[in-house]
Protein backbone atom coordinates (compact mmCIF):
# COMPACT_ATOMS: atom_id res chain seq x y z
CA UNK A 1 0.00 0.00 0.00
CA UNK A 2 1.39 2.98 -0.84
CA UNK A 3 2.01 6.41 1.36
CA UNK A 4 -0.87 8.28 -0.01
CA UNK A 5 -3.52 5.17 0.20
CA UNK A 6 -2.53 4.77 3.72
CA UNK A 7 -2.91 8.85 4.47
CA UNK A 8 -6.29 8.44 3.00
CA UNK A 9 -7.34 5.49 4.90
CA UNK A 10 -6.19 7.10 7.80
CA UNK A 11 -7.99 10.17 7.92
CA UNK A 12 -11.29 8.62 7.05
CA UNK A 13 -13.75 8.76 5.04
CA UNK A 14 -17.69 9.70 5.54
CA UNK A 15 -18.89 7.06 3.02
CA UNK A 16 -17.57 4.53 1.22
CA UNK A 17 -13.76 4.34 -0.35
CA UNK A 18 -12.99 4.49 -4.14
CA UNK A 19 -12.86 0.48 -3.65
CA UNK A 20 -16.85 0.28 -2.81
CA UNK A 21 -18.07 2.05 -6.35
CA UNK A 22 -16.41 -1.19 -7.57
CA UNK A 23 -17.47 -3.24 -5.49
CA UNK A 24 -21.41 -2.25 -5.37
CA UNK A 25 -20.93 -1.85 -9.08
CA UNK A 26 -20.09 -5.88 -9.65
CA UNK A 27 -22.55 -7.24 -6.77
CA UNK A 28 -25.16 -5.51 -8.77
CA UNK A 29 -24.22 -6.84 -12.21
CA UNK A 30 -24.28 -10.09 -10.58
CA UNK A 31 -27.44 -9.98 -9.62
CA UNK A 32 -28.63 -9.09 -12.77
CA UNK A 33 -30.84 -5.60 -11.55
CA UNK A 34 -32.50 -4.30 -14.62
CA UNK A 35 -32.81 -0.58 -15.30
CA UNK A 36 -35.78 -0.08 -14.10
CA UNK A 37 -35.20 -1.88 -10.57
CA UNK A 38 -32.18 0.25 -10.14
CA UNK A 39 -34.61 3.46 -10.71
CA UNK A 40 -36.70 1.90 -8.37
CA UNK A 41 -33.59 1.49 -5.64
CA UNK A 42 -33.12 5.12 -6.40
CA UNK A 43 -36.23 6.29 -5.64
CA UNK A 44 -35.93 4.38 -2.63
CA UNK A 45 -32.84 6.09 -1.54
CA UNK A 46 -33.00 9.60 -2.80
CA UNK A 47 -36.82 10.40 -4.11
CA UNK A 48 -36.79 12.71 -7.40
CA UNK A 49 -40.29 13.14 -7.77
CA UNK A 50 -40.40 15.28 -11.30
CA UNK A 51 -38.09 12.31 -12.94
CA UNK A 52 -40.42 10.19 -11.39
CA UNK A 53 -43.18 11.35 -12.79
CA UNK A 54 -41.68 12.06 -16.57
CA UNK A 55 -40.41 8.23 -16.78
CA UNK A 56 -43.95 6.73 -15.48
CA UNK A 57 -44.98 8.76 -18.34
CA UNK A 58 -42.23 7.75 -20.64
CA UNK A 59 -42.24 3.96 -19.72
CA UNK A 60 -46.67 3.81 -19.98
CA UNK A 61 -46.25 5.15 -23.63
CA UNK A 62 -43.66 2.03 -24.45
CA UNK A 63 -41.89 4.32 -27.43
CA UNK A 64 -39.61 1.67 -28.07
CA UNK A 65 -42.10 -0.28 -29.75
CA UNK A 66 -45.09 1.91 -30.22
CA UNK A 67 -44.45 3.90 -33.67
CA UNK A 68 -47.75 5.32 -33.79
CA UNK A 69 -47.00 7.99 -30.92
CA UNK A 70 -43.50 8.48 -32.50
CA UNK A 71 -44.90 9.37 -35.96
CA UNK A 72 -48.01 10.78 -34.94
CA UNK A 73 -46.17 13.29 -32.27
CA UNK A 74 -44.20 14.33 -35.84
CA UNK A 75 -47.32 14.29 -37.70
CA UNK A 76 -49.33 16.58 -35.83
CA UNK A 77 -47.69 19.80 -36.76
CA UNK A 78 -47.25 19.49 -40.25
CA UNK A 79 -50.95 18.70 -40.13
CA UNK A 80 -51.66 21.49 -37.81
CA UNK A 81 -50.05 23.97 -40.36
CA UNK A 82 -51.51 22.74 -43.26
CA UNK A 83 -55.03 23.70 -41.50
CA UNK A 84 -53.91 26.88 -40.32
CA UNK A 85 -52.83 27.91 -44.01
CA UNK A 86 -56.23 26.43 -45.09
CA UNK A 87 -58.71 27.47 -42.47
CA UNK A 88 -57.06 30.83 -40.94
CA UNK A 89 -53.90 32.27 -43.11
CA UNK A 90 -52.27 32.06 -46.52
CA UNK A 91 -50.31 34.96 -45.24
CA UNK A 92 -46.78 34.38 -45.74
CA UNK A 93 -45.91 35.69 -42.37
CA UNK A 94 -48.48 33.99 -40.69
CA UNK A 95 -47.46 30.85 -42.01
CA UNK A 96 -44.05 31.26 -41.04
CA UNK A 97 -44.02 32.22 -37.76
CA UNK A 98 -46.57 29.55 -37.30
CA UNK A 99 -44.75 27.02 -38.53
CA UNK A 100 -41.77 27.94 -36.51
CA UNK A 101 -43.93 28.48 -33.23
CA UNK A 102 -44.90 24.29 -33.74
CA UNK A 103 -41.53 23.08 -34.97
CA UNK A 104 -40.26 24.93 -31.28
CA UNK A 105 -43.29 23.14 -29.56
CA UNK A 106 -42.42 19.67 -31.28
CA UNK A 107 -38.81 20.07 -30.13
CA UNK A 108 -39.35 20.76 -26.58
CA UNK A 109 -41.62 17.82 -26.54
CA UNK A 110 -38.95 15.54 -28.46
CA UNK A 111 -36.24 17.23 -26.08
CA UNK A 112 -38.24 15.65 -23.26
CA UNK A 113 -37.99 12.52 -25.17
CA UNK A 114 -34.47 12.15 -25.21
CA UNK A 115 -34.06 13.65 -20.94
CA UNK A 116 -36.76 10.31 -20.40
CA UNK A 117 -34.47 8.14 -22.23
CA UNK A 118 -31.35 9.49 -20.34
CA UNK A 119 -33.49 9.44 -16.45
CA UNK A 120 -34.34 5.63 -17.75
CA UNK A 121 -30.21 4.65 -17.29
CA UNK A 122 -28.15 2.51 -14.36
CA UNK A 123 -27.47 5.25 -11.76
CA UNK A 124 -24.65 3.45 -10.18
CA UNK A 125 -24.29 1.77 -6.76
CA UNK A 126 -24.88 3.84 -3.25
CA UNK A 127 -21.55 5.41 -3.14
CA UNK A 128 -22.12 7.23 -6.59
CA UNK A 129 -25.91 8.06 -5.58
CA UNK A 130 -24.63 9.53 -2.34
CA UNK A 131 -22.25 12.45 -3.98
CA UNK A 132 -24.38 12.96 -6.54
CA UNK A 133 -27.58 13.68 -4.14
CA UNK A 134 -25.49 16.01 -1.93
CA UNK A 135 -24.36 17.80 -5.56
CA UNK A 136 -27.99 18.19 -6.52
CA UNK A 137 -29.29 19.48 -3.61
CA UNK A 138 -26.37 22.05 -3.40
CA UNK A 139 -26.88 22.85 -7.13
CA UNK A 140 -30.72 23.15 -7.24
CA UNK A 141 -30.57 25.08 -3.75
CA UNK A 142 -27.92 27.52 -4.82
CA UNK A 143 -30.15 28.12 -8.33
CA UNK A 144 -33.53 28.70 -6.42
CA UNK A 145 -31.63 31.48 -4.22
CA UNK A 146 -29.88 33.14 -6.84
CA UNK A 147 -32.80 33.05 -9.52
CA UNK A 148 -35.13 34.15 -6.83
CA UNK A 149 -32.91 37.57 -6.08
CA UNK A 150 -32.88 37.98 -10.10
CA UNK A 151 -36.86 37.87 -10.74
CA UNK A 152 -37.02 40.61 -7.86
CA UNK A 153 -34.92 42.77 -9.70
CA UNK A 154 -36.43 41.85 -13.32
CA UNK A 155 -39.54 43.07 -11.86
CA UNK A 156 -37.91 46.09 -10.32
CA UNK A 157 -36.58 46.84 -13.91
CA UNK A 158 -39.30 46.17 -16.15
CA UNK A 159 -41.20 48.71 -13.72
CA UNK A 160 -38.78 51.17 -14.66
CA UNK A 161 -38.99 50.24 -18.62
CA UNK A 162 -42.66 51.05 -18.26
CA UNK A 163 -41.91 54.48 -16.95
CA UNK A 164 -39.35 55.08 -19.65
CA UNK A 165 -41.49 54.34 -22.40
CA UNK A 166 -44.32 55.86 -21.46
CA UNK A 167 -42.53 59.33 -20.48
CA UNK A 168 -41.22 58.62 -24.49
CA UNK A 169 -42.89 59.49 -27.80
CA UNK A 170 -42.94 57.11 -31.00
CA UNK A 171 -41.17 58.45 -33.25
CA UNK A 172 -42.92 60.54 -36.09
CA UNK A 173 -42.31 58.26 -38.72
CA UNK A 174 -43.19 55.09 -36.91
CA UNK A 175 -45.90 53.57 -38.63
CA UNK A 176 -46.79 51.93 -34.86
CA UNK A 177 -48.50 55.36 -34.03
CA UNK A 178 -51.65 54.24 -35.76
CA UNK A 179 -51.90 51.74 -33.74
CA UNK A 180 -50.19 52.46 -30.31
CA UNK A 181 -50.00 54.78 -27.44
CA UNK A 182 -47.06 55.20 -25.58
CA UNK A 183 -48.65 53.89 -22.76
CA UNK A 184 -49.78 50.81 -24.39
CA UNK A 185 -46.08 50.01 -25.58
CA UNK A 186 -44.95 50.78 -22.52
CA UNK A 187 -46.79 47.96 -20.80
CA UNK A 188 -45.98 45.59 -23.68
CA UNK A 189 -42.35 46.42 -23.62
CA UNK A 190 -42.58 45.71 -19.84
CA UNK A 191 -44.51 42.24 -20.65
CA UNK A 192 -41.96 41.10 -23.66
CA UNK A 193 -38.95 41.63 -20.91
CA UNK A 194 -40.44 39.74 -18.19
CA UNK A 195 -40.92 36.81 -21.08
CA UNK A 196 -37.13 36.67 -22.07
CA UNK A 197 -36.54 36.49 -18.56
CA UNK A 198 -38.75 33.76 -17.47
CA UNK A 199 -37.52 31.54 -20.97
CA UNK A 200 -34.09 32.47 -20.05
CA UNK A 201 -34.41 31.36 -16.58
CA UNK A 202 -36.23 27.95 -17.52
CA UNK A 203 -33.58 27.30 -20.60
CA UNK A 204 -30.64 27.66 -17.34
CA UNK A 205 -32.92 25.72 -14.84
CA UNK A 206 -32.88 23.07 -17.98
CA UNK A 207 -29.47 22.92 -18.09
CA UNK A 208 -28.59 22.98 -14.06
CA UNK A 209 -31.45 20.02 -14.38
CA UNK A 210 -30.28 17.61 -16.46
CA UNK A 211 -26.44 17.84 -15.87
CA UNK A 212 -27.46 17.00 -12.43
CA UNK A 213 -28.37 13.91 -13.18
CA UNK A 214 -27.01 13.06 -16.32
CA UNK A 215 -23.54 13.13 -14.94
CA UNK A 216 -24.49 10.60 -12.41
CA UNK A 217 -25.34 7.94 -15.14
CA UNK A 218 -22.48 8.66 -17.43
CA UNK A 219 -19.96 7.82 -14.42
CA UNK A 220 -22.46 4.68 -13.75
CA UNK A 221 -22.13 4.23 -17.98
CA UNK A 222 -18.24 4.50 -18.11
CA UNK A 223 -17.80 1.53 -16.03
CA UNK A 224 -19.60 -0.75 -18.47
CA UNK A 225 -20.26 0.39 -21.83
CA UNK A 226 -17.72 3.47 -23.70
CA UNK A 227 -20.82 3.81 -25.65
CA UNK A 228 -23.37 4.14 -23.35
CA UNK A 229 -20.99 6.97 -21.38
CA UNK A 230 -20.87 8.79 -24.47
CA UNK A 231 -24.44 8.78 -25.78
CA UNK A 232 -25.66 9.55 -22.24
CA UNK A 233 -22.97 12.31 -21.73
CA UNK A 234 -24.22 14.11 -25.51
CA UNK A 235 -27.75 13.47 -25.03
CA UNK A 236 -28.07 15.07 -21.60
CA UNK A 237 -25.95 18.38 -23.18
CA UNK A 238 -28.27 18.44 -26.46
CA UNK A 239 -31.36 17.77 -24.52
CA UNK A 240 -30.19 21.58 -23.06
CA UNK A 241 -29.63 22.78 -26.46
CA UNK A 242 -32.80 21.86 -28.11
CA UNK A 243 -34.73 23.23 -25.30
CA UNK A 244 -32.37 26.57 -25.28
CA UNK A 245 -32.89 27.16 -29.18
CA UNK A 246 -36.60 25.89 -28.94
CA UNK A 247 -37.29 28.29 -26.05
CA UNK A 248 -35.93 31.37 -28.29
CA UNK A 249 -38.15 30.39 -31.23
CA UNK A 250 -41.05 29.56 -29.14
CA UNK A 251 -41.08 32.87 -27.45
CA UNK A 252 -40.26 35.29 -30.18
CA UNK A 253 -42.72 33.46 -32.55
CA UNK A 254 -45.53 33.85 -29.92
CA UNK A 255 -45.08 37.87 -29.80
CA UNK A 256 -44.91 37.91 -33.23
CA UNK A 257 -47.97 36.08 -33.64
CA UNK A 258 -49.57 37.69 -30.95
CA UNK A 259 -48.48 41.14 -32.81
CA UNK A 260 -49.66 40.09 -36.23
CA UNK A 261 -52.92 39.04 -34.61
CA UNK A 262 -53.69 42.51 -32.92
CA UNK A 263 -52.82 44.01 -36.03
CA UNK A 264 -55.68 42.07 -38.12
CA UNK A 265 -57.84 42.96 -35.21
CA UNK A 266 -57.13 46.66 -35.84
CA UNK A 267 -58.75 45.82 -39.53
CA UNK A 268 -55.11 46.08 -41.09
CA UNK A 269 -54.62 44.16 -44.60
CA UNK A 270 -50.96 45.11 -44.95
CA UNK A 271 -49.82 45.77 -41.48
CA UNK A 272 -46.20 47.24 -40.83
CA UNK A 273 -44.54 44.13 -40.10
CA UNK A 274 -41.22 45.70 -40.19
CA UNK A 275 -41.95 47.15 -37.16
CA UNK A 276 -42.87 44.28 -35.17
CA UNK A 277 -39.06 42.92 -34.15
CA UNK A 278 -38.72 46.47 -32.52
CA UNK A 279 -42.04 45.44 -30.37
CA UNK A 280 -39.72 42.52 -29.64
CA UNK A 281 -36.90 44.10 -28.21
CA UNK A 282 -38.03 43.78 -24.44
CA UNK A 283 -37.71 39.93 -24.93
CA UNK A 284 -33.80 40.27 -26.15
CA UNK A 285 -33.38 42.53 -22.98
CA UNK A 286 -35.29 40.15 -20.47
CA UNK A 287 -32.69 37.75 -21.40
CA UNK A 288 -29.84 39.52 -21.08
CA UNK A 289 -30.82 40.65 -17.69
CA UNK A 290 -31.10 37.00 -16.33
CA UNK A 291 -28.04 35.63 -18.17
CA UNK A 292 -25.68 38.91 -16.45
CA UNK A 293 -27.06 38.11 -13.38
CA UNK A 294 -26.53 34.07 -13.82
CA UNK A 295 -22.98 34.13 -15.08
CA UNK A 296 -22.19 36.93 -12.62
CA UNK A 297 -23.15 34.60 -9.79
CA UNK A 298 -22.45 31.47 -10.75
CA UNK A 299 -19.38 32.23 -12.47
CA UNK A 300 -17.85 33.67 -9.30
CA UNK A 301 -19.34 30.99 -6.98
CA UNK A 302 -17.47 28.30 -9.22
CA UNK A 303 -13.86 30.19 -9.15
CA UNK A 304 -14.29 30.73 -5.36
CA UNK A 305 -15.08 27.11 -4.87
CA UNK A 306 -12.52 25.94 -6.96
CA UNK A 307 -9.73 27.57 -5.38
CA UNK A 308 -10.46 26.86 -2.14
CA UNK A 309 -11.25 23.31 -2.72
CA UNK A 310 -7.41 23.61 -4.49
CA UNK A 311 -5.91 25.31 -1.19
CA UNK A 312 -7.04 23.18 1.05
CA UNK A 313 -7.48 19.85 -0.25
CA UNK A 314 -4.18 19.89 -2.69
CA UNK A 315 -1.92 21.87 -0.46
CA UNK A 316 -2.76 21.99 3.11
CA UNK A 317 -4.43 18.58 3.64
CA UNK A 318 -2.53 16.93 0.38
CA UNK A 319 -5.69 14.82 -0.91
CA UNK A 320 -6.69 14.22 -4.28
CA UNK A 321 -7.91 17.13 -6.08
CA UNK A 322 -11.35 15.46 -6.47
CA UNK A 323 -11.62 13.54 -3.72
CA UNK A 324 -15.62 13.99 -2.13
CA UNK A 325 -14.30 13.96 1.54
CA UNK A 326 -13.52 18.03 0.63
CA UNK A 327 -16.64 19.83 1.19
CA UNK A 328 -15.00 22.59 -1.20
CA UNK A 329 -14.70 19.99 -3.80
CA UNK A 330 -18.66 19.15 -3.18
CA UNK A 331 -19.31 23.24 -3.77
CA UNK A 332 -16.96 23.68 -6.24
CA UNK A 333 -18.57 20.92 -8.27
CA UNK A 334 -22.03 23.01 -7.33
CA UNK A 335 -20.34 25.78 -8.83
CA UNK A 336 -19.50 24.00 -12.32
CA UNK A 337 -23.33 23.40 -12.42
CA UNK A 338 -24.93 26.81 -11.52
CA UNK A 339 -21.86 28.54 -13.19
CA UNK A 340 -21.06 26.31 -16.39
CA UNK A 341 -24.30 25.04 -16.75
CA UNK A 342 -26.87 27.29 -15.37
CA UNK A 343 -24.94 30.27 -16.50
CA UNK A 344 -24.02 29.30 -20.23
CA UNK A 345 -27.47 27.60 -20.87
CA UNK A 346 -28.64 31.38 -19.84
CA UNK A 347 -25.94 33.16 -22.09
CA UNK A 348 -26.53 31.09 -24.88
CA UNK A 349 -30.50 31.49 -24.82
CA UNK A 350 -29.76 35.17 -24.86
CA UNK A 351 -27.06 35.27 -27.86
CA UNK A 352 -29.79 33.24 -29.94
CA UNK A 353 -32.52 35.69 -28.75
CA UNK A 354 -30.76 38.25 -29.44
CA UNK A 355 -29.34 37.71 -32.59
CA UNK A 356 -32.35 36.71 -33.75
CA UNK A 357 -34.25 39.79 -32.88
CA UNK A 358 -31.37 41.50 -34.40
CA UNK A 359 -30.82 39.93 -37.70
CA UNK A 360 -35.30 40.26 -38.09
CA UNK A 361 -34.68 44.27 -37.40
CA UNK A 362 -32.41 44.40 -40.06
CA UNK A 363 -34.56 41.92 -41.98
CA UNK A 364 -37.64 44.59 -41.98
CA UNK A 365 -35.20 47.69 -42.86
CA UNK A 366 -33.66 46.17 -45.77
CA UNK A 367 -36.78 45.30 -46.77
CA UNK A 368 -38.53 47.93 -47.00
CA UNK A 369 -35.69 50.02 -48.42
CA UNK A 370 -35.82 47.44 -51.31
CA UNK A 371 -39.85 48.46 -51.62
CA UNK A 372 -40.35 44.39 -52.04
CA UNK A 373 -43.94 44.02 -51.10
CA UNK A 374 -46.09 42.90 -48.28
CA UNK A 375 -45.06 38.90 -49.01
CA UNK A 376 -41.57 38.80 -50.38
CA UNK A 377 -40.94 41.86 -47.10
CA UNK A 378 -41.93 38.54 -45.13
CA UNK A 379 -39.37 36.31 -45.78
CA UNK A 380 -36.37 38.58 -45.02
CA UNK A 381 -37.68 39.53 -41.75
CA UNK A 382 -38.32 35.89 -40.09
CA UNK A 383 -35.71 34.50 -42.15
CA UNK A 384 -33.64 33.94 -38.59
CA UNK A 385 -36.73 31.81 -36.99
CA UNK A 386 -36.44 29.95 -40.27
CA UNK A 387 -32.41 29.10 -39.58
CA UNK A 388 -32.90 28.37 -36.32
CA UNK A 389 -35.61 26.03 -36.71
CA UNK A 390 -33.88 24.12 -39.43
CA UNK A 391 -31.01 24.13 -36.87
CA UNK A 392 -33.25 22.36 -34.80
CA UNK A 393 -34.25 19.53 -37.39
CA UNK A 394 -30.20 19.03 -38.76
CA UNK A 395 -29.20 19.39 -35.11
CA UNK A 396 -31.05 16.81 -33.68
CA UNK A 397 -30.92 14.45 -36.81
CA UNK A 398 -26.70 14.95 -35.84
CA UNK A 399 -27.49 13.85 -32.37
CA UNK A 400 -28.54 10.41 -33.41
CA UNK A 401 -24.97 9.50 -35.48
CA UNK A 402 -22.85 10.50 -31.90
CA UNK A 403 -22.06 6.56 -30.97
CA UNK A 404 -19.22 4.21 -31.04
CA UNK A 405 -18.42 0.35 -30.56
CA UNK A 406 -20.12 -0.75 -27.27
CA UNK A 407 -18.57 -2.39 -24.22
CA UNK A 408 -15.01 -1.94 -22.76
CA UNK A 409 -11.71 -2.96 -23.62
CA UNK A 410 -10.91 -4.46 -19.85
CA UNK A 411 -14.68 -6.41 -20.16
CA UNK A 412 -13.89 -7.43 -24.01
CA UNK A 413 -10.82 -8.93 -25.26
CA UNK A 414 -11.00 -8.49 -28.56
CA UNK A 415 -12.44 -4.80 -28.17
CA UNK A 416 -8.87 -3.02 -29.59
CA UNK A 417 -8.77 0.36 -29.41
CA UNK A 418 -11.12 2.85 -27.72
CA UNK A 419 -12.52 5.96 -30.17
CA UNK A 420 -10.94 9.00 -29.75
CA UNK A 421 -14.08 11.09 -28.24
CA UNK A 422 -13.48 13.84 -30.32
CA UNK A 423 -14.40 11.83 -33.77
CA UNK A 424 -17.07 10.33 -32.37
CA UNK A 425 -18.60 13.69 -31.74
CA UNK A 426 -16.95 14.86 -35.25
CA UNK A 427 -19.42 12.77 -36.94
CA UNK A 428 -22.39 13.78 -36.11
CA UNK A 429 -21.14 17.39 -36.85
CA UNK A 430 -20.43 16.91 -40.07
CA UNK A 431 -23.89 15.23 -40.59
CA UNK A 432 -25.16 18.21 -39.49
CA UNK A 433 -23.27 20.65 -41.41
CA UNK A 434 -24.05 18.73 -44.50
CA UNK A 435 -27.67 18.71 -43.60
CA UNK A 436 -27.22 22.75 -42.85
CA UNK A 437 -26.02 23.67 -46.15
CA UNK A 438 -28.89 21.58 -48.16
CA UNK A 439 -31.61 23.20 -45.73
CA UNK A 440 -29.62 26.64 -46.01
CA UNK A 441 -29.76 26.77 -50.19
CA UNK A 442 -33.84 26.44 -49.63
CA UNK A 443 -34.54 28.11 -47.50
CA UNK A 444 -32.17 31.45 -49.13
CA UNK A 445 -33.98 30.56 -52.57
CA UNK A 446 -37.23 30.44 -51.65
CA UNK A 447 -37.75 33.23 -49.21
CA UNK A 448 -35.21 35.92 -49.57
CA UNK A 449 -36.34 36.13 -53.07
CA UNK A 450 -35.86 39.45 -55.05
CA UNK A 451 -38.44 39.57 -58.34
CA UNK A 452 -35.87 42.58 -60.22
CA UNK A 453 -33.02 40.31 -58.99
CA UNK A 454 -34.26 36.86 -59.05
CA UNK A 455 -30.74 35.47 -58.74
CA UNK A 456 -30.04 37.48 -55.56
CA UNK A 457 -30.40 34.74 -53.26
CA UNK A 458 -27.13 33.03 -54.13
CA UNK A 459 -25.16 35.90 -52.41
CA UNK A 460 -27.08 35.49 -49.16
CA UNK A 461 -26.64 31.73 -49.76
CA UNK A 462 -22.67 32.40 -50.02
CA UNK A 463 -22.73 34.33 -46.99
CA UNK A 464 -24.40 31.11 -45.22
CA UNK A 465 -21.68 29.40 -46.51
CA UNK A 466 -18.79 31.44 -45.32
CA UNK A 467 -20.47 31.14 -41.72
CA UNK A 468 -20.58 27.10 -41.92
CA UNK A 469 -17.10 26.93 -43.37
CA UNK A 470 -15.39 29.50 -40.84
CA UNK A 471 -16.97 27.43 -37.99
CA UNK A 472 -15.55 23.79 -39.66
CA UNK A 473 -12.35 25.88 -39.36
CA UNK A 474 -12.38 26.63 -35.86
CA UNK A 475 -13.30 22.78 -34.97
CA UNK A 476 -10.52 21.67 -37.58
CA UNK A 477 -7.85 24.16 -35.92
CA UNK A 478 -8.85 24.01 -32.47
Amino acid sequence: MSDEDSALRMRGSPGKNKSAFVDDDIEDLDGGKTTSQYQKRRNTLYPDPIADQLLGIYQSLNLQENEVIKYGVIAVPIVSIVLFYVFISQSTSSLISFSAWNFSVLFIFISVWILCEILNKDVGPKAMQDIAEVIREGSEGFFITQYGTIFKYAFITSVGLFVMYALREIPAKSALNEYFSPTSLAFLTSLSFLLGAVCSAMAGYAGIWVSVRANLRVAAAAKKCYNDAIQICFRGGAFAAIINVALAIFGISSLYLLFEFYFYLQGSQNPPIEEIPVLLVGFGFGASFVAMFAQLGGGIYTKAADVGADLIGKVEVGIPEDDPRNPAVVADLVGDNVGDCAGQCADLFESISAEIISAMILGGVLAEKAGLDFEYKSGFILFPLLVHSLDLIVSTIGVLFVKTKPGLPSLKPDYGELEDPLDILKRGYYVSLGLALVGLFYICKTFLYVPKHPNAYMYFFGCTVVGVVVSFLFVIMT
